[in-house]
């Protein structure tokens, strides 16, 4: 028999033992659950809940980062939606100058 033919003996033997090991516990698993043991969360459901804080995280972190980005910009151009002092007090609307009188 060659290396290559018992290896692949081995590893056919290998997986199908594992296959049954996996089985047994998934079995045994639902059989505890039917008489009324109870589990903590699954690896899936901790990772979930890992990705979930994390993620909320990043949201406080992106907005604040975004408020930033939008004062740096305003900086810049300037506060376009405030209107300035004679536009708001309306200064320059009906305003005529008089003239001095002449005697």
């Amino acid at each position: 028999m060659t290396k290559s033919t018992a290896y692949d003996i081995a590893r056919r033997e290998f997986y199908r033992l594992r296959l049954q090991e996996d089985i047994e516990r998934r079995v045994a698993a639902e059989e505890a659950e039917a008489t009324g043991a109870t589990f903590g969360p699954t690896r899936l459901e901790i990772g979930m809940e890992l990705e979930n804080q994390e993620y909320e995280r990043w949201k406080v972190w992106a907005k604040s980062e975004a408020q930033v980005q939008e004062q740096r910009a305003a900086a810049f151009t300037g506060a376009p939606e405030i209107p300035s002092t004679e536009d708001s007090l309306g200064l320059e609307e009906g305003v005529e100058e008089k003239q001095p009188q002449q005697a």
